[in-house]
């Protein structure tokens, strides 16, 4: 079975960071089906959501479905996110 590690980032404002935050703290209470763990991470004004699920097929019905949330999350704070999707080879 394949994991995928998704990551979203984007520059985000001083000024929209705490929305932001707000966003990630509210979809913590509904995690999609197939998540395994999901981040919010930030280095200076980069924020990224990094997100690993079960298996490629858990991650592409999130994707099937529409805007997955973690884009909305961005979307709602007022900045549009970069995507870069893996398939993670080994794991602890």
């Amino acid at each position: 079975m394949v994991q995928i590690m998704s990551i979203l980032e984007a520059d985000v404002p001083a000024d929209k960071a705490a929305k932001l935050e707000a966003n990630f703290a509210e979809g913590l209470k509904s995690l999609e089906a197939g998540v395994v763990q999901t981040f919010l991470i930030k280095n200076a004004n980069k924020f990224k959501i990094v997100t690993i699920w079960a298996n490629k097929e858990a991650y592409s019905a999130i994707k099937s479905k529409g805007t997955p949330k973690n884009v909305l999350m961005f979307r709602y704070a007022g900045v549009e996110a970069t995507a870069l999707n893996y398939e993670i080879v080994s794991s602890k």
